[in-house]
């Protein structure tokens, strides 16, 4: 029996590294015959370089950064020499994770941090940069990457602004760095928000970020200004565009300056691991997440691979911490089976804590 193990993390608690390897061990224990293929996946989120430099077997770089509130750290990103690449993610240096839950808050909050990567991969020779969009603490348009590759913001007195959200409402012009940095950027992007308005990063994302009812509106408006600096000056449209609202807004402020091409994230990874050669044959295949909710279709690993191997006429079984979606949301994506690590004697909290031995137990019952 072949089959294709193909999870996305866990989030707080596993890897997908760690989440196939514990569904193989599991497989394995129950079945010793089995014939196994794991494909650690990512999206656009958290643990995208890490995934993408696994199966493009990039280097592990580090440079000095900031977090989202400017605090100095150290930052990973990947690089590629033979394609002067440079794989990063938001999430390393201008993360959510990263900071306390009583500091979160998108109008103090910036992607200078990850500009600073980008300018260390350009000053390592760069001439590609991708970008993982997802898992930011930011809502500032880009404005902080800008910022650190030497972009100016200045308000109407033609006093410069820092580069955060809350600064965005006042942005009266950008000055460009003499010379652009010569590089162009692939937007790893797994949603497909606009910018602004009631489906926008602000009013969709900004309340996961630590903002206030009020403080959202703040947010969106700033962004709507942003948007008409960046047309007055540049003369593009961003402001309806699809999938520009991702992680606060950073494809709008890049794609303004930058030849810029947003791809589905899942899409990379899959691309880059030689899935779909493997697939091939399978009987099974298996992923999971965290948890399986209304966005699990859209865009994230779970719901890609259940279509994919939909399409393939092959059978898909999803291993989660717990999950809300039904039967019939379970078939929509291609979903026969769903085993679940929360139930029974089973709470979150230990399923958080325990889920490495929690899968390697249930993953007999995925076959």
């Amino acid at each position: 029996m072949k089959i294709i193990i193909a999870p996305d993390k866990f989030k707080g608690s596993l890897t997908s590294f760690e989440v196939a390897k514990a569904v193989a061990d599991g497989l394995r224990a129950v079945n010793g015959y089995l014939d196994i293929h794991s494909f650690p996946m990512a999206d656009g989120g958290d643990g995208f370089a890490a995934v993408m430099s696994y199966y493009t077997g990039a280097q592990l770089r580090h440079s000095n950064a900031v977090d989202a509130l400017g605090k100095p750290i150290e930052a990973a990103w990947q690089w590629q020499p033979d394609t002067a690449t440079a794989i990063i993610e938001v999430a390393a240096a201008s993360g959510l994770v990263l900071l306390p839950e009583t500091l979160r808050n998108p109008l103090h909050t910036s992607t200078y941090g990850t500009g600073m990567q980008a300018k260390a991969a350009l000053e390592a020779g760069a001439r590609n940069i991708i970008l993982g969009l997802g898992g930011s603490a930011t809502n500032d348009g880009g404005a902080g990457i800008l910022s650190a590759l030497g972009f100016q913001l200045l308000d109407a007195a033609g006093q410069l602004l820092p580069p955060t959200g809350q600064s965005l409402v006042s942005v009266r012009k950008i000055v460009p760095p003499e010379k652009l940095p010569a590089a162009s950027w692939i937007l790893a992007c797994d949603v497909d928000n606009p910018l602004t308005g009631p489906d926008g990063a602000a009013v969709i994302y900004a309340p996961q970020k630590g903002a206030t009812t009020e403080q959202v509106m703040q947010l969106d408006a700033g962004l709507k200004n942003w948007a008409a600096v960046l047309k007055q000056q540049t003369g593009i449209d961003l402001e309806d565009q699809a999938s520009l609202g991702a992680a606060g807004g950073i494809a709008a402020g890049l794609k303004a300056f930058f030849p810029v091409t947003i791809l589905p994230g899942i899409e990379m990874v899959i691309k880059a691991s030689g899935l779909q050669k493997v697939i091939t044959g399978a009987d099974l295949l298996i992923t999971g997440e965290g948890k399986l909710d209304n966005q699990t279709a859209s865009g994230k690993v779970v719901g890609y691979i259940a279509r994919l191997a939909k399409d393939r006429g092959i059978a898909c079984h999803a291993l989660c911490g717990q999950t809300e979606l039904d039967e019939a949301g379970l078939a929509a994506m291609g979903i026969q089976k769903v085993v679940s690590l929360v139930g029974g004697d089973i709470n979150t909290t230990q399923a958080v804590e325990q889920a490495a031995a929690l899968i390697k137990e249930k993953a007999g019952q995925l076959l």
